[in-house]
């Protein structure tokens, strides 16, 4: 009998390859995983063994030398100790930073605040692209009774923009009269307090402060020596005297951008509605015009406990941007008023715009000013304001006096233009007593009409234009008001320059412009009103005289007039109006 036998083919498929590849690459992707933290961390740990057997051994090279020596290379106290300096041990490279300080500690009261002293070594190292540290710190007593002979204290108290005493900030003493000479750093502590002990008893002793961790992102507060260039410096070296205590506060911040823009149009518009009757009020419920204001409606003298209406849609021919609301409104006890804004067109619905594209929409505003910036044209070329005022007293209603809302039609840029740029922080005097300022410069905005200084102090700056123009407006504020750590732009409406000009800057009590605000200026012969623009300026040029017989008389909706009667114009006059 015969069979037939089929041959059998032995090998993978593919899915099988794919299988077993994917089962390889697993495993010995693991593998290679766990070899590399291993590693890493095998060589961590050797990091970390060598540099205690360093900073042992270095630190036990410190408490051998004579109680005099120890102290560093130009510090206080001086020494023969370097105060960085790099070592290498087990194939690595350590990077050694030492501090030696004087310390009182506190257990007498003999006045002696260098009772002994205190090592602090610092050691750095980088292993795979981490950097590790590690410290120890020993206190070393002199072998006789402390003195104070040579040396006294220096206390530098460093505080930042809003005047608040500042950890971690950097604080370098510098004497290049002693000898040996001094140039130690330390860092404020959690007080804002840099102690320097045990200082040598002399005079031309410096300070400079900058932030933390090398201070690249901080302003530079210093003591300054006298030169040619700065002969009355506001802060010069100072001496310290033998058991006494020098003590300075120097301030610092971080530092800001300021993004200047140039342009030859910005067309400010607004709407207002005054409530002299209801004609501007598209739809409302139990809301009425008492000839002067919106208030609750009322029947014989008792309000309605809740009102609300919806001013007609505001459509402007042709928008650039949104600026902001100015609400003039008066809450007596128990009354309320709030302000919301929304799309649609009457009789609705209205729809409210989201907070996320207008903060505090929903819960409704009751500040006088709103800011609207945030509202993008493109989707919001139309707002509707709502209102609601409500009561819990129907003998008393809330009152809206007035509503603004300003938006930019139009700005054109232009280029080109060459500022002067001036701080108010000063680094001395000339000899005749003229300031020399901390912060003075000269820049030309680029074809686009834009230009950004960057890594400013935190000060007000005032800028001036060279020769063609005036300033005629400078949004969002002018003299600028730079913070610290906030970039800011300034947009500066330049205008041909004139002898004479005037800018009034209407704000508050709070310190809020006042946009809207009518600003009138009148002599024989002259009688001219402008409306303050969205940023609360307003400007006056051409056919002004040099003279003291003006009359400034500047009024808003809700507040007292302000008359300052004579008024002197004579060249460019810059004025801030403060309304009650």
């Amino acid at each position: 009998m015969f069979r037939n036998i089929k041959t059998m083919q032995l090998g993978f498929s593919l899915v099988e390859v794919v299988i077993v590849s994917a089962m390889i690459s697993i495993v010995f992707g693991g593998l290679v995983s766990a070899y590399k933290y291993t590693n890493n961390l095998i060589n961590s740990s050797k990091g970390r063994q060598t540099a205690v057997v360093m900073a042992n051994d270095r630190m036990e090279y410190f408490r051998s030398l004579p109680y005099n020596d120890v102290g560093t290379l130009l510090g206080i106290p001086t020494g023969t100790i370097a105060q960085n300096n790099t070592l290498t041990l087990n194939s690595i490279k350590f990077y050694e930073r030492v501090l030696v300080e004087y310390v009182d500690d506190g257990a007498d009261s003999n006045g002696i605040v260098s009772d002994y002293k205190r090592v602090k070594a610092e050691y750095s190292w980088s292993i795979n692209n981490s950097t590790s540290t590690f410290f120890l710190v020993s206190n070393i007593v002199p072998r006789s009774v402390e003195s104070t002979a040579g040396g006294g204290t220096v206390r530098v108290n460093a505080i930042d923009s809003d005047s608040t005493l500042l950890p971690g900030a950097s604080v370098r003493l510098v004497n290049n009269t002693t000898s040996p000479n001094i140039d130690v750093t330390k860092f404020s502590d959690i007080s804002g307090v840099a102690l320097f002990s045990g200082a040598p008893a002399s005079s031309d002793y410096e300070v400079i402060v900058t932030g933390p961790i090398g201070g690249d992102y901080y302003s530079i507060d210093q003591t300054y020596e006298a030169t040619i260039s700065n002969p009355i410096p506001a802060t010069s070296p100072f001496t310290v005297l033998e058991a006494d205590v020098s003590t300075l506060t120097f301030q610092i911040g971080e530092l800001s951008d300021l993004n200047v823009e140039t342009y030859s149009v910005l067309d400010d518009e607004q709407m207002v509605e005054d409530f002299l009757d209801m004609s501007g009020v598209a739809i409302s419920s139990s809301l009425s015009s008492d000839g002067d204001n919106l208030v609750l409606s009322d029947t014989l003298g008792v309000y309605e406990t809740l009102g609300s209406g919806y001013l007609s849609n505001l459509t402007p021919v042709s928008i650039y941007e949104w600026s902001s609301a100015r609400v003039i409104y008066e809450n007596p006890a128990n009354t309320d008023s709030k302000v919301r804004f929304y799309t649609g067109i009457a009789p609705g619905p209205y729809t409210l715009i989201p907070d996320g594209d207008l903060s505090g929409n929903s819960t409704g505003f009751t500040q006088q000013a709103i800011d609207l910036s945030s509202l993008g044209v493109a989707t919001y070329p139309s707002i509707v304001v709502g209102l609601e005022l409500s009561t819990s007293d129907t003998s008393a209603t809330p009152i809206v006096d007035e509503i603004r809302v300003f938006y930019r039609e139009t700005k054109t840029s232009l280029g080109s233009v060459s500022l002067d740029i001036v701080g108010t922080k000063t680094i001395g005097q000339e000899l005749d007593s003229t300031p020399i300022y901390k912060y003075d410069d000269t820049f030309t905005t680029d074809v686009s009409g834009e230009e950004t200084l960057v890594d400013l102090e935190f000060d007000v700056y005032t800028l001036t234009p060279q020769g063609l123009y005036d300033v005629a407006t400078a949004c969002s504020e002018h003299p600028v008001n730079l913070q610290a750590g906030i970039n800011t732009t300034v947009e500066v409406l330049m205008v041909p320059d004139a002898l004479n000009t005037l800018r009034v800057i209407v704000k508050d009590s709070f310190g809020d412009v006042i946009p809207g605000a009518e600003v009138n200026l009148t002599r024989a012969g002259y009688d001219v009103t402008h409306s303050a623009n969205t940023c609360g300026q307003s400007f006056f040029t051409g056919a002004l005289l040099d003279e003291t017989d003006y009359v400034l008389t500047v009024t808003a909706t809700g507040y007292s007039d302000d008359i300052t009667n004579p008024f002197t114009v004579s060249e460019d006059i810059i004025v801030e109006v403060v309304l009650n």
